[in-house]
């Protein structure tokens, strides 16, 4: 899979793409919320054709189908100066180790929960192997959202730490634990995106498309 130029200087975001392309601080974001009730009642029947399937599974799966409804946040800066836009994303989250060490696991794109559960499941068992690697490839880094997961916090703000001032405009995507409010289940979500490549019509798009498949789980497997 190889990805497709994509000219914004020219077209509606011309402007913009300009003015935060050259930006001291051009990361921006935002917290809020999705109800995971729907997808938390599926998980059941699901298991029985997929034993241990996790609910970290099932919602990275749903980020994914979100994410390709929306090809803003499919778009990279590449070190030439160019933009290139992805046909689909991995996902690339952090997962706990046995001795509180962290590692990246590879979440393989597919379309349909019952062939990306198989394959994630295996990445991340192989993730958690104590004393390897721990995982960040580099070279396939642009194809994908890189999130964390804190299951211990239900959080209302997010900081992503940055380790280099190269930023080809990956997003980053946090989550924290579930609360239960009445018949919903509130999951945290924080997204932070690159403001030469998404504004805040393409993320709100990002939310409803995340939701609206978190609202129809049958749809996903």
């Amino acid at each position: 899979m190889r990805p497709v130029l994509v000219d914004l200087s020219v077209g509606p975001r011309k402007q913009a793409f300009a003015f935060y392309r050259s930006a001291v601080q051009p990361r921006w974001g935002l917290t809020t919320r999705v109800d995971v009730a729907p997808l938390l009642a599926a998980l059941p029947a699901w298991r029985e054709a997929q034993p241990g399937l996790s609910a970290f599974v099932a919602y990275h799966h749903a980020l994914l189908r979100a994410a390709d409804a929306v090809p803003e946040l499919r778009q990279r800066l590449t070190q030439q100066g160019d933009v290139v836009q992805w046909a689909q994303l991995d996902a690339s989250p952090t997962v706990l180790r046995a001795d509180d060490s962290f590692a990246f696991a590879r979440l393989r794109h597919a379309r349909h929960l019952r062939d990306f559960a198989p394959a994630a499941l295996a990445a991340i068992e192989r993730s958690l192997a104590v004393g390897t690697d721990w995982g960040l490839d580099d070279e396939h880094q642009p194809a994908a959202l890189h999130t964390t997961v804190l299951p211990l916090v239900h959080f209302s703000g997010f900081q992503h730490a940055r380790v280099s001032a190269s930023d080809d405009g990956t997003p980053a995507i946090a989550m924290g634990r579930f609360e239960r409010e009445g018949g919903r289940c509130w999951m945290p979500l924080n997204v932070v995106v690159h403001h030469a490549l998404v504004d805040g019509v393409h993320v709100g798009r990002f939310v409803q498309a995340l939701q609206e498949g978190l609202d129809q789980p049958l749809a996903q497997w």
